[in-house]
């Protein structure tokens, strides 16, 4: 079978890029396009934004610790209550949360916690409706596409 080498697929190492967050850090990593993934650091007593992103479908894989996680709908902040309630359940290791764009979410470490997060829209838009460090200027990228 003959294949162009423009279409060449081919594999490589990159590096991880580390951005101090006020609740711990996380580590980004390219992958293909439109694809990434972060590794965050959330240290006991912290928690992310309470936020959603405007394209980016997220999964946070919880890889050590104990987290709660609070989320919601798409109408979650638009109407809430009744069909749309705002749910806090608590995580432990292996646990994964699933984030689709429009829908709020928040991670409180009840430990310290590695998440594991891997996103499909390097262009999404954060918008925080609370935060604990004063990050709520949608402009500024803080949690980048984040958390």
């Amino acid at each position: 079978m003959f294949m162009s080498k423009k279409h060449k697929k081919t594999a490589w190492v990159s590096k991880t890029r580390i951005i101090e967050k006020p609740w711990g850090e996380e580590r980004t990593w390219s992958g293909f396009t439109g694809v990434h993934g972060k590794s965050l650091f959330i240290r006991a007593g912290h928690k992310t934004s309470f936020k959603y992103n405007t394209a980016k479908n997220e999964t946070l894989f919880l890889r050590r610790g104990q987290a709660m996680a609070i989320f919601g709908n798409e109408y979650s902040v638009v109407e809430p209550g009744g069909d749309n309630p705002i749910e806090e359940r608590q995580m432990k290791e292996g646990d994964v949360l699933h984030v689709q764009s429009g829908c709020p979410y928040r991670l409180i470490a009840l430990e310290d916690c590695e998440f594991i997060e891997v996103g499909d829209c390097l262009s999404s838009t954060v918008v925080r409706l609370e935060d604990d460090y004063g990050r709520c200027d949608p402009n500024e990228d803080d949690d980048s596409e984040e958390t």
